[in-house]
Parts: C-alpha cells; structure tokens; sequence
C-alpha cells in the first residue's frame, strides 16, 4: 500500500509544476502530509526532517543558481537524525524547493515550515507548540513594534522561540532598509551582532538561520562574507538571560500545558498559579530578557487575559511590563493551520507606568488584514483580575458600562463550581434503568440551546443513572440550580447555555448526580437574593452573553470566569423578575436584560 501511496505522489508531482507557485505548495504540503503517514509515527520525525532538508536544499539552490560561485548552504546548527526518503518524497520536495524560490524569503520559509510542521507527528507537535506565524501576522506586530518607537537601526532584538525565522527575517529586512546607506560589511556586522534566536527544534533553528542568510543574500554577495551564527539550539526556559538585555523581544511562543520539574517551577513561580502553560512562561522569560524602556511583542492565546492560572502573570505583566496594545484577531480558522484557539497580538513597555491600552480588532480579507481600532481601555486596579476587553468594535460600548458595574455572582447569592462526577472514572456504576440505589445522571445534552432542561443520555457512553456506593454522598447535588454547559465556542451563537435544575425534578429524585462537563452556578446562602428561575434567564439572554465574551479568552466557560462577570445590581432585577414568574415571553426577557446593560447610556 506504502509502495502505491508513493507512487502515485511521485506522478502528482510531475504535474503540479502547471500550477501558479501558491498551488503547487498548497498541493504539495497536502501530498507531503498524506506521504508521511504511510510511515510508522516513529519514523515520522525523522521523516519530517529529512523531507524539510530535501526542501531547504531545493531552495538554496534555486536562490543561488545565478551566482557564478554560488554560496554554500549553511550546515545545520546541530546535528539531527533524519530517515532516507522514497523517491516519491524526493520528487515533492524538490517541487515545493524549486517553486520556493521564487517567492520572498519570509513568505517560502513560512510555507516550507508548514510542510515541515504539518508531517510531525501530532503528539511531538503538540508536546512542543509548534505552530509557524503566517507572514500578514508577523508584519503586523512588527508594525506595533515600530509604532513603540524601537529604533530598527541599533536595537537588539531576541526571539525565544524563533523557528522558522518568521520574525528575525523581517526585522533583518528592516534593519537593511533602515540601514540602506550603509555599507554591505558593516549592515552584514550590524545585522549579525544584534539579532539573536533560540529554538528547541534543531530543523527549526537551522531553517531560522537559513532564512536569515537568504534574506541577506544580495547584501551577502557585496560583502563576500555570511552572517555569524545567530540561532542558538537550547531550551529557552532553561538558559539564563545576558548580562546585556535586548531593546525587543519577539515572536510566537509555544503553547500548551507544561508539566515543570521543581527547579523550573521555583524559577517561574512569581507568574504561575496552578497549571503551568508554556507561552505564560514564555512572557515571564521575555519580561527578564527585556531591558528597562525596552519592548515585549508576542502572539498568544486569548486566555491569558481572564483565565484564572493567569491572574498572577496578569499582575506581574500589569506592574512589570503594562500592555501598550493588544489587537485581537477575530477569525480563528484559516490563520493558523490546526489552531482553535483564539488570538491576540500584544505589545508590552517594560518599566512603563500603567496607560490605557490600545485594543483592535483584527479580520482576514483577501488575503491580507484589515485592522479596525476599537479605542483605548484602562485596566482594572487589581491586575490579576480578568482584563476586560472589546473584541469587536461592537463591544466597545458595553465594555465602557461593564468597568462600572461592580456586583458579581456572588452579590446575587450564588457562586460557581463543576459538575463533581469524572464519568470515566466511574464507568462500572453507570446504569441504563433506574433503582432504588441510583440517582439521575445529568450529562452536558441535557441543557438544551434554547436554555430548557431535558433529562436526556444520547450520546455515545452516556447512561442516564449512576448507582451509589458507599462514600458517594460528595457527588450528590440535592438543592435547585442553574446548569450550565463547560465547553463553548466563540462561533456558536451563544456561549453561554443554561438552564435551571427544575426544583421538582430533584424533588421526584431525591437528588441527582452532575457529569463534570456542566458548571453548577449554586447558592451560597440560604436565601440568594435572586431565584434560579431568574438567574436561568438572566444567563441565557443574550445581553449576558454579550458581556461574556468580553471576558472569556477561550473555549472553556470556566467556574473562575463567570464568577469576575460584572452583573447588575440585585435591586435593579425586579423587572425581570416579574416577567419570570408571570412566564413572559423570551422577547420581553430579552429586552429586560439588555436594559440591564445599558443603564444611562
């Protein structure tokens, strides 16, 4: 079958050379993919790397073809193993080499580090956060850089996390235009001695380097000599900064949950709270990295902004290193390749006093980015709280009335935890009919889209009893609350989707037992201010929702989020609370929420 797979690439090859440069690696990283996983996952690194050497080579060549004494390709940096390909993988690589060449460095890197990444084994990609920036993103954060006044003709920069080269070869590109008067010597010692990269990946940082000499080809050429060595292969986490801070650091951090052996954790300890994840460290290693006055630009997750194993890095950012910017972009497909989660471009001023922080909203569009400036936000007192942020211009009103509204849930009588039962722990005790020794089971589907229970088990595995054992008791909820589910995504038209517990449903029961997909928004005393008939409309209208999404950075609809949402005041309920119990319409509930919102404004 592998012998056939390979075959008919090697023809597919052949052919795709009519195509216009785009599609013939659009088609070919699609080839290259499909080739791979004829391949055992071990072998595929290897294969991986040995395909992205096949391809470097390609392209050196084809950049180099019109010297007389065409410069050699840099060695790799350290060594690494690689498999021998089959003819049919030397064929493609050779195709997308040859047509890389024929586009800028920064744009043929990027798509050669596509095709490596996207023949990684998923397991190795994930464990290490390799995911390239796409040329418009890294343009633009650069842009933000230079709008924070770093002087492209003497600062020095550093990527922590440079593979590819995705923003060391623009910036040399600007340090060349900057520098244009200058001599090709003294740009080619400029360029080599203040930019700096490190990559764990040792095809990663060859290719950085690589980019980096083609790049500075033609000025290459009038100097007669290469750049120094400027990518260091190291665990970045692990390497002690210089004695001589860099004026920027830069770059595309990993991410991803990190499990941190001790002497890591001490390092890291006055940014972590709970799970560690690889881009907070990242922003904790730029901010010792970055000299006083100097600049932090990096592209990451949303999460951070809100999500409660961030708080302490959100403080230590807010004294530290105050955002100048953060520009968010709206479309989560398509800019990333295997990328859900959402993204923001941040710029940092470490030393700077806290200022209002410029917010913009980043769409897709031919192409290329359109960016939209939303306005300027102040961040709240205590840093460590979620930083409430206009996505879209359309938020930016409610945004403004949201900092003004100090109640919380917890105002309201209720506060927020997770479903107590992990089904796949207990999978013996799950039941299909009920008994006198089980109790209903209550999964995500039973909170419907349009905010109703159904006691319901439909999917695959569910079961809608689970039977008691001695020492269960924790894992029975016998008091009404709101439901809500726990996973969400931005697209969907609601991320927040609840329904309350139907008080006579746990009467009937004597109590149920909730899947730890669903979040329990539950009393705190014995008599909230507000019932959870109308706390469960209140949370499925959209204005609530609206507000969400200006404080939810990810996909999950955490416990620690809903409790930092700013909730009118309980007295300014009463409205609502007459349409509840006289069992109004969803319209009229709509429009009662909404006023809520918008006060005076």
């Amino acid at each position: 079958m592998a012998h056939k797979a390979q075959a008919k690439q090697a023809q597919q090859a052949d052919h795709i050379t009519a195509e216009t440069p785009s599609q013939v690696v659009a088609s070919a990283r699609v080839m290259a993919r499909a080739l791979a996983i004829t391949f055992p996952v071990d072998q595929q690194l290897a294969l991986a790397r040995a395909f992205g050497v096949r391809l470097v080579e390609a392209w050196w060549r084809g950049l180099t073809s019109v010297d007389i004494v065409p410069q050699e390709l840099r060695a790799p940096l350290q060594p690494f193993h690689i498999e021998q390909l089959p003819e049919a993988a030397v064929a493609l690589a050779e195709t997308i080499g040859r047509t890389a060449a024929s586009f800028d460095a920064e744009t043929a890197a990027y798509q050669i580090g596509q095709t490596y990444t996207g023949m990684l084994p998923a397991e190795h990609r994930g464990q290490y956060g390799i995911f390239y920036t796409p040329p418009a993103l890294t343009a633009h954060l650069i842009d933000q850089v230079t709008a924070a006044n770093v002087d492209w003709a003497k600062c020095r920069v550093l990527d922590p996390a440079c593979g590819g080269g995705a923003f060391l070869a623009p910036i040399a590109q600007r340090v060349m235009d900057e520098l244009k008067d200058c001599s090709p010597k003294f740009l080619m010692q400029s360029i080599g001695n203040r930019l700096r990269g490190y990559e764990i990946d040792p095809f990663g940082a060859w290719l950085s380097q690589v980019t980096l000499d083609a790049v500075v080809l033609p000025i290459s050429r009038l100097a007669g000599r290469k750049l120094p060595v400027m990518v260091t292969v190291c665990d970045s986490l692990r390497r002690s900064p210089p004695k001589d801070r860099f004026d920027l650091v830069i770059g595309n951090p990993p991410y991803g949950r990190a499990k941190l052996d001790v002497e890591t954790r001490e390092r890291y300890k006055r940014s972590l709270y709970g799970h560690a994840n690889l881009y907070g460290l990242f922003t904790d290693l730029a901010l010792r990295h970055t000299k006083l006055g100097g600049v932090i630009a990096y592209v990451t997750p949303t999460s951070f902004l809100a999500g409660v194993y961030f708080k302490n890095l959100r403080a230590l950012l807010g004294r530290s290193a105050p955002p100048l910017s953060i520009d968010f972009v709206t479309a989560r497909k398509g800019v990333f390749d295997d990328v859900l989660q959402e993204t923001a471009l941040a710029t940092y001023r470490r030393g700077a006093d806290t200022a209002p922080v410029a917010v913009a909203e980043i769409t897709t569009a031919r192409g290329g980015l359109e960016v939209q400036q939303v306005g300027e936000i102040i961040l709240p007192t205590d840093l460590s709280l979620p930083w409430l942020l206009p996505r879209t211009i359309e938020q930016r009103v409610l945004v403004e009335h949201l900092t003004h509204m100090p109640h919380r849930l917890a105002d309201w009588g209720y506060g927020v935890s997770t479903g107590p039962l992990v089904w796949n722990r207990f999978k013996s005790q799950l039941a299909h009919r009920p008994s006198s020794k089980r109790l209903p089971l209550i999964w995500a589907e039973a909170i419907t889209s349009d905010g109703c229970f159904v006691f319901r088990a439909d999917k695959k595995n569910h079961a809608p009893y689970f039977e008691l054992k001695a020492g269960d008791s924790w894992m029975i909820t016998t008091k009404p609350c709101v439901l809500l589910q726990r996973t969400t995504a931005k697209e969907q038209n609601r991320r927040l989707i609840a329904a309350a517990l139907p008080a006579e449903f746990l009467e009937k029961h004597g109590g149920v037992v909730i899947e730890n997909h669903i979040n329990m928004i539950r009393p705190i005393t014995e008599a909230p201010q507000v019932s959870a008939e109308v706390l469960g409309a209140f949370i499925n209208s959209a204005a609530a929702d609206r507000a969400f999404r200006c404080v939810s950075g990810s996909v999950a609809v955490s416990a620690y989020e809903l409790e930092s949402l700013p909730l009118p005041a309980p007295e300014d309920l009463g409205v609502l609370t007459r349409l509840v119990d006289a069992g109004a319409d969803r319209e009229a509930i709509e429009a009662a929420c909404s006023q809520l919102f918008e006060g005076d404004m």
